[in-house]
């Protein structure tokens, strides 16, 4: 394996935050220079952002302050040591990246990422910077479901792929909604839509593997009848996500049901969720 494989391969823990200070230096002179590595790291961002959307929010315990400031104040504190600073002049960070062996600043990366970018991808960035997820291992979750495609119950890389990046315009949408419906059997799924985009997906916790010849198809319902939305398998633990095929319409239900492999053209099983969106 080359170095710059090895790199590649630091790419989901970069965007989580996960590398110590000589690793996310490496990386980030790699980014400099892999156009590829920079969409990766967008991509697995939004995806973690979508997962973090997925878990519904927590309120922190009534006594969480009063237990914090206690312990603030049984906690010895040192001295202020005040040692004279002295102003260094400022550098702009293209003049930065553009000097052999410095390591660029979080603020030279972000904009390396943002030259690339399409207005899609720069409002979901917006949205990571300024929008707390919630939930750290969802977004770790995001990494694995990424990476080979298949994870995502899909055929192979390529599809993986675009399912990241149809999650990263859905995770950019300033309508985005979100609803949580139980599933048969126990588990849950929710439903991540944007009416303006007219995209939705699934986030589904603990879905069981079908048998062979079996697959779960997704459907747009509404009054007139279930309009197929892709099929997928799930994944073999932790949430699996699926962006709808086709349009969702305001007030459409989002439906799955067990089809025979390749799908049905209308559902020929009783659901195992229907999800509202009204």
């Amino acid at each position: 394996m080359s170095d710059r494989d090895e790199l590649h391969l630091l790419a989901g823990a970069y965007a989580l935050g996960a590398l110590d200070d000589a690793d996310k230096t490496r990386f980030e002179e790699f980014l400099l220079t892999s156009e590829e590595a920079r969409a990766e790291v967008a991509s697995l961002s939004d995806t973690a952002v979508i997962l973090g959307l997925a878990s519904a929010p927590e309120a922190p315990p009534a006594d969480l302050k009063s237990r914090l400031m206690a312990q603030i104040a049984a906690t010895p504190q040192l001295q202020p040591v005040c040692e004279p600073v002295l102003d260094a002049p400022a550098v702009h960070a293209a003049t930065l990246s553009a000097v052999p062996g410095a390591a660029p600043s979080p603020d030279a990366a972000r904009a390396i990422r943002k030259a690339s970018e399409s207005p899609a991808e720069a409002r979901a960035d917006a949205r990571w910077y300024t929008r707390p997820v919630t939930v750290l291992v969802a977004a770790a979750a995001a990494v694995a479901l990424f990476v080979g495609g298949n994870l995502l119950g899909l055929a192979n890389a390529n599809d993986g792929q675009q399912q990241a990046a149809s999650l990263a315009e859905l995770s950019a949408a300033s309508d985005l909604r979100r609803s949580v419906s139980t599933l048969a059997g126990g588990g849950e799924a929710t439903l991540i839509w944007s009416l303006e985009l007219r995209r939705s997906a699934v986030v589904i916790d603990k879905l069981p593997a079908l048998p062979v010849g079996k697959t779960y198809e997704l459907w747009y319902i509404d009054g007139s009848g279930a309009k197929p939305a892709g099929t997928f398998d799930a994944v073999p633990s932790g949430n699996t996500v699926r962006v709808l095929d086709g349009s969702m319409s305001s007030g459409d239900t989002v439906g799955i049901t067990v089809e025979p492999s390749g799908g049905s053209d209308k559902p020929t099983t009783k659901p195992i969720v229907a999800i509202p969106s009204a």
